[in-house]
């Protein structure tokens, strides 16, 4: 691999490292922000899930632009938005916490800041998936798509503690560094990513080159299944925490906060245990890592939704974050080998697309189960991964990845 390969690997994987920082702080951020303004959590809720309908359409369309226009203007395009959302967002927070902005108001305010981001945004993942599916071999994809979870990761990991040390700044604060973060990742790839043709290319031998993924593909039917059942679950679990954390143990929400914060960092700990360690220590293939992960997360829900203690819910989060650390590169790298080189950006989108439906309907339903009792929208995430599990595992695409 070349130097330029090189220097553009390295900086798509450092801005995926500042938007996972970005999204794990807004994440442990906004939940109690937003109660506090009087945001009740269905509304919480609906801020994500109006950004992901966006973004089930704008996601598709930038993978399609990045095949036709390069994965470098996709890439800029999406994080100049990401900074645009997280600086009105935060904005917007600052100026309700102040009495600046009317109550009334706040809650559409975030809604049109989160949606910013899914109309731009949406360009940066599609992008940056296909840049490496562009610079790796067939027998590289899998631990190639788990590098580039884990640059997320890592991210994730490094967002609580950062966000902790910016919290007593406002609760404003850590979301405009992550706006600023966006804006130097924006710079470096725009100085170091080269727009050349791919080193390497990998196409599944059995891809016509005239074929194009499009929505509803037969070749990507089980990991868009897969994928949406892990969004859905994550995102309900991603949304809830804060408020699980605050009512079944009595926290303030800056309490509350600080554990979600510590619960992502678990999370995102084992995730990239996974994605580091076991992937590029072994090289199991996308199938395998699909096989094992699976079952992990139904497993780490039911444990979730059982646990009473708060030792429990971290080993429950350390199980799924090993979990996710296996399923996510599994799925991308099984839809990757699925299709023909020339189809890398297009089927990005189309699986980052409609795997967001996810996170429209999960959180709702979630947030609404919530209302009855803090343990129910884990329990429904467990049957989720366990119908979404044995589909898969049924299917016979998934089941060729072993070839």
């Amino acid at each position: 691999m070349g130097g330029g390969d090189r220097r553009g690997l390295e900086s798509v994987f450092l801005s995926l490292v500042a938007i996972g920082i970005g999204q794990s702080m807004l994440f442990a951020v906004l939940p109690p922000a937003a109660r506090e303004l009087g945001v009740s959590p269905v509304r919480i809720a609906s801020i994500f899930a109006a950004s992901a309908t966006l973004w089930v359409f704008a996601s598709p369309w930038w993978g399609r632009r990045s095949d036709r226009l390069g994965r470098r203007p996709v890439m800029l395009i999406g994080l100049v938005g990401y900074a645009c959302s997280m600086a009105l967002m935060a904005t917007t927070i600052g100026a309700g916490t102040a009495g600046l902005l009317s109550p009334l108001l706040v809650y559409p305010a975030l809604v049109a800041s989160r949606c910013v981001f899914a109309l731009l945004g949406s360009g940066t993942g599609p992008a940056a998936q296909a840049y490496v599916a562009d610079r790796t071999t067939a027998a590289e994809r899998p631990s190639g798509m788990a590098a580039l979870g884990a640059a997320m990761g890592v991210g994730e990991t490094l967002g609580p503690a950062v966000g902790a040390a910016l919290t007593p700044l406002g609760l404003a604060a850590p979301i405009y560094f992550a706006a600023a973060l966006a804006v130097a990742s924006a710079a470096l790839v725009r100085l170091r990513l080269p727009e050349t043709p791919p080193a390497r290319q990998a196409a599944a031998p059995d891809t016509a080159p005239a074929a194009r993924a499009a929505r509803f593909d037969p070749r990507l039917l089980p990991f868009l299944v897969l994928a949406t059942a892990l969004q859905a679950t994550r995102a309900t679990t991603v949304i809830t925490l804060a408020l699980f954390f605050q009512d079944v143990f009595g926290l303030s929400s800056a309490e509350a906060a600080r554990r979600a914060g510590f619960g992502f960092v678990v999370l995102a700990a084992a995730g990239l245990v996974a994605q580091l360690v076991v992937v590029q220590r072994f090289r199991p293939s996308a199938r395998t890592m699909i096989v094992v992960g699976a079952p992990l997360m139904t497993a780490a829900f039911a444990t979730l939704a059982l646990s009473r203690g708060q030792g429990a819910c971290a080993a429950a989060l350390a199980l799924l974050g090993l979990a996710l650390g296996l399923v996510r590169p599994g799925t991308t790298a099984g839809a990757s080998l699925s299709v023909g080189a020339h189809e890398q950006g297009t089927v990005a989108g189309v699986l980052g697309g409609l795997s967001v439906v996810g996170n429209v309907v999960g959180p709702l339903v979630g947030t609404s189960l919530y209302r009855h009792s803090p343990y129910a929208p884990y329990a429904l995430n467990a049957v989720v991964m366990a119908a979404a599990t044995v589909y898969a595992l049924r299917h016979p695409r998934v089941r060729a990845l072993r070839r």
